[in-house]
């Protein structure tokens, strides 16, 4: 479980906005607003919620800019104020919190954002967003046998494979289908690329790449795929699915 903690102080800890000079607009980009807050939310949370992590319970204060097209160019985790981590169940154990801090910062960076309101943005088009962030993730969902971390193990392994350093220059998201044998070598592979969608404009319709991701697919050795097993028939099938964006490619 992930829960973002008092998300109107996340709006508050939005650049300030203008005056406005007519109520309609202000009405405007207090919606604006609130739709980006809430949509930035739901991405961290997919996001930590599906990290290829060991246990992570705790708190922390997470600060991030973003640049001119909604990219992250800076993610900050600190620890939060007492007032904050007081909301946290005094039963849970807390983790390390540089151990956690790593894994919110890692991946602030790899999430997909969505398009910043112009009202939100600073003069050179950047916006600054600083949140509390409430992260439980016990060691009962974490535990590597279970189908929740070998799904998301799963989607590492293909990101690793298939993108690795490979450059891409716009937003989607991939689903790979395969087939393959006992011995993990693939017998059928299908990628297919598509809008993303927090960010439909950005997405490119790219031939070139769907064909290299193919290309790479089939070259897979899966017997190394966490997770890995034959059916009786001797084949084995599965499916997987990860965003891209030129941010998230390359080892930062």
């Amino acid at each position: 479980m992930f829960r973002t903690l008092f998300p109107v102080l996340v709006a508050a800890t939005f650049i300030a906005l203008p005056g406005c000079q007519h109520q309609r607009s202000c009405e405007a980009e207090k919606l604006a607003r609130r739709a980006f807050v809430s949509d930035m939310q739901q991405a961290l949370k997919l996001g930590i919620a599906t990290a290829d992590t060991g246990p992570q319970i705790g708190v922390v204060m997470l600060k991030v800019e973003l640049d001119s097209s909604s990219a992250p160019v800076s993610c900050k985790a600190s620890r939060a104020p007492l007032r904050y981590e007081n909301q946290l169940p005094a039963e849970l154990i807390r983790t390390d919190f540089q151990s956690l801090a790593s894994v919110v910062e890692a991946q602030c960076w790899n999430t997909i954002y969505p398009v910043v309101p112009q009202a939100l943005r600073e003069d050179n088009g950047t916006a600054q967003i600083r949140a509390p962030l409430l992260v439980v993730l016990p060691a009962s969902a974490q535990a590597p046998g279970t189908a929740r971390r070998r799904s998301n193990a799963q989607r590492e392994f293909f990101w690793q494979q298939l993108f690795g350093n490979l450059p891409v220059d716009s937003i989607g998201r991939a689903s790979v289908y395969y087939q393959a044998n006992a011995q993990g070598k693939v017998q059928d592979c299908l990628v297919q690329i598509y809008p993303h969608p927090l960010r439909p404009d950005d997405f490119r319709l790219d031939g070139k790449l769907q064909a290299r991701l193919n290309s790479r697919c089939m070259t897979l050795d899966l017997a190394n795929l966490p997770g890995f097993k034959a059916e009786d028939d001797g084949l084995a099938k599965g499916y997987s699915e990860m965003e891209y964006a030129p941010w998230k490619v390359g080892v930062r």
